[in-house]
């Protein structure tokens, strides 16, 4: 009775693209407002059913330091990186969205992207 669901073998998943995008703004943006931005501007771009195909998704646990990263199919990366730089404006900031680059797996996204900043978080410490 309390035998999970099978998932699909690997080999029979989708792949994915992670990619990581920084943010260039006077001001701080906050997490909420980001992900209402991004969602807004994927979906005009290319609407809710491209939305559905791309498997377009937001990972909030990489939003640090002004930076983020979305997932999406290999396919669409071009399509999404179209969709965020086309941002100019987040709840009445002017912001410029930066692409930083596409990885694999969210681990990789954290040693390329985000290693930095834990770095020079544990050299202000001391």
């Amino acid at each position: 009775m309390g035998d999970k669901p099978k998932t699909l073998p690997s080999s029979c998943r989708e792949k994915k693209r992670y990619i990581t995008f920084e943010i260039l703004a006077s001001e701080k943006i906050e997490i909420g407002e980001l992900i209402k931005g991004v969602w807004s501007s994927v979906i005009n771009l290319i609407g809710c059913l491209g939305v559905a195909k791309t498997n377009f998704k937001f990972i909030k646990e990489l939003c640090k330091n002004q930076k983020f990263v979305v997932r999406c199919l290999p396919k669409d990366v071009e399509l999404i990186r179209l969709a965020l730089s086309l941002i100019s404006e987040i709840n009445g900031k002017k912001v410029c969205i930066r692409s930083l680059g596409v990885t694999g797996t969210i681990k990789a996204a954290k040693i390329k992207f985000f290693k930095n900043d834990s770095e020079e978080k544990g050299t202000e410490k001391n």
